[in-house]
């Protein structure tokens, strides 16, 4: 379809090769040789719809590829703001955990958490603060970034030469089998945080909260219940030294 224009009216040529009015015309008849085209053609209902449809996916499309990179980032500026000096590899001599890698539903729930003081900061007093100034949005992208951090960038190390370890390591291993404590913290039930590799510090502090009501969980509770100071001691030389078993440096 073409369209013709002459002294600001409009007429429309169709496929079929007759001419339709489009705008207001005198009442004279109609010669398109008379017409001059404006270089323009007019767009079947169709290929408008193809179009639009077209568009609409292209923008839903860059959505999708933008929103996750501006969490990401968001996720970032947090961590690096107000996390790494605690969680990172500057915070390693404290008894904070390690959050590189860390489930991300575990990670927004303890900060749901702090935030709602259900659960108090017993290690360095600042989380509360630092949660209640968090939105739920903020939660889930510095969790989101953390949970795909490699762990191998925190310099943790672990003194497998020290006396005992070995026999520590081994009954920890028989012991956390024991307890089935996999069955949480090696598929995520309940949230459950991922503790293989974790700072012995931390892993120390926490279970001894648990121990004592502390922090309330409880499954945890009971379960540690029976165990002795042998088997804390023991449990925490193996989860911390499973850190050996990840391949960092050179080979990873």
């Amino acid at each position: 379809m073409a369209v013709f224009t002459k002294e600001g009216h409009k007429i429309l040529q169709a496929n079929d090769g007759l001419p339709t009015l489009l705008g207001s015309y005198p009442d004279t008849q109609v010669n398109l040789s008379d017409w001059k085209p404006t270089h323009c053609y007019l767009l079947t209902g169709k290929i408008q719809v193809l179009m639009s449809k077209t568009i609409i996916l292209l923008t839903l499309s860059c959505l999708l590829w933008f929103a996750p990179a501006r969490a990401e980032r968001i996720g970032a500026q947090i961590y690096d703001n107000q996390c790494k000096s605690c969680h990172g590899s500057e915070g390693l001599t404290l008894d904070t955990p390690i959050l590189h890698g860390q489930e991300p539903a575990y990670i927004v729930k303890s900060l749901q958490a702090f935030k709602k003081e259900i659960r108090k900061d017993q290690i360095m007093g600042s989380m509360n603060a630092v949660a209640a100034g968090l939105s739920l949005d903020d939660m889930k992208a510095v969790a989101h970034f953390l949970a795909g951090q490699d762990p191998c960038d925190i310099k943790l190390e672990i003194n497998y030469g020290r006396e005992g370890f070995r026999d520590e390591f081994s009954k920890g291993r028989q012991k956390y089998a024991e307890s089935n404590c996999s069955h949480c913290h090696s598929s995520f039930h309940h949230y459950a945080p991922r503790i293989i590799g974790q700072k012995p510090g931390f892993l120390t502090r926490a279970l001894e909260q648990f121990r004592t009501g502390e922090r309330v969980a409880p499954m945890m509770r009971n379960l540690l219940r029976s165990w002795t100071d042998d088997d804390y001691r023991n449990v925490v030389s193996y989860l911390s030294g499973m850190r050996l078993m990840r391949a960092c440096g050179s080979d990873h």
